[in-house]
């Protein structure tokens, strides 16, 4: 019961979330305008403040970092070449289904539900290094399928390069980093904001992800959904916990990056999907059941991390 008390507050917020739309309360364009605004000002604003006052001991990090990056690489190469006869369409959809994970509408709630402010630190920095990775990884799987012949283009790399260093997750991240290591505090009324605009961002972060699922059309898709799924919320986090055990990393320090690993296909996934030429109706689908499937894997994670 005491693990359901850290997942469930997540999930009943997004099923909130979902009942909203159902209900007329939220619409695709206010969903749309809410999700921009976690995006480009709640969540950084939390980041940079958390960043800001943190001391960071890189050479500690780095290897956590790296292993976190090189399973996630792992992890995107094996599923792309499994789905060789796959459509070019669903081939790179399914494959960034596997590896791409919700960092910032569930991840962040769920460590700050489990951890509190002391997870703040370690996901900030892993959730900037993620997002580049995650965005990169999922241009070159989504763009190989059609025979490369976007993938050598100058203005596809250009644009993701460009969305990459004006990501406002990592600028904020970054920025905070620059300024902690000024070593200066910051002003009181400051810290109060970023507190109050920050604290904003699980729960409507969370509202986005339930207003967002969408279940027409499961049905025909669920095999597929079903073994990215898996992928996404057991075997990409089992590698992760396996390969963090190795380094000697216990509680916080383990815990903050498996449970991020270990959320949901993110939602921007759909996104990319649909301006890419994938299948966006499997991204929302394997969306929508990594999502719902999620909430027993969690508590699970939970469970092996001792977490009480």
């Amino acid at each position: 019961m005491a693990l359901l008390n850290i997942v469930l507050p997540v999930f009943l917020v997004i099923g909130l979330g979902l009942a909203l739309r159902r209900l007329g309360f939220i619409r695709e364009e206010m969903n749309a305008g809410l999700s921009r605004l976690v995006f480009y000002v709640a969540a950084p604003a939390l980041l940079f403040r958390s960043t800001a006052q943190g001391a960071f001991d890189w050479g500690a990090r780095l290897p956590a970092l790296g292993a976190v990056v090189g399973i996630t690489v792992l992890v995107a190469v094996v599923t792309y070449a499994a789905g060789a006869r796959l459509t070019p369409a669903r081939r790179g959809v399914l494959a960034q289904g596997c590896f791409r994970s919700n960092t910032v509408f569930v991840g962040l709630p769920l460590v700050l539900s489990a951890f509190g402010d002391a997870a703040l630190g370690p996901a900030s920095v892993l959730i900037a290094v993620m997002v580049v990775a995650e965005n990169l990884l999922s241009v070159v799987v989504l763009t190989l399928p059609h025979h490369g012949r976007r993938a050598h283009h100058p203005a596809l790399w250009r644009r993701t390069g460009l969305r990459i260093v004006t990501n406002p997750l990592i600028v904020a991240c970054a920025a905070g980093i620059l300024y902690s290591m000024l070593g200066v505090r910051l002003p009181a009324g400051l810290d109060r904001s970023l507190s109050l605009i920050g604290s904003t961002a699980a729960p409507l972060g969370l509202l986005c992800v339930g207003a967002g699922l969408e279940f027409d059309g499961l049905r025909a898709k669920l095999p597929a959904t079903v073994a990215a799924s898996i992928a996404r919320l057991v075997v990409h986090p089992a590698l992760i916990f396996l390969a963090l055990r190795r380094l000697g990393l216990t509680g916080v320090e383990l815990g903050v990056p498996l449970l991020i690993m270990a959320s949901p296909t993110a939602v921007v996934s759909y996104i990319m999907a649909r301006e890419m030429d994938g299948d966006a109706p499997l991204a929302g689908a394997i969306i929508l059941v990594s999502t719902v499937a999620s909430l027993a894997t969690l508590v699970g994670w939970l469970a092996m991390l001792g977490v009480r």
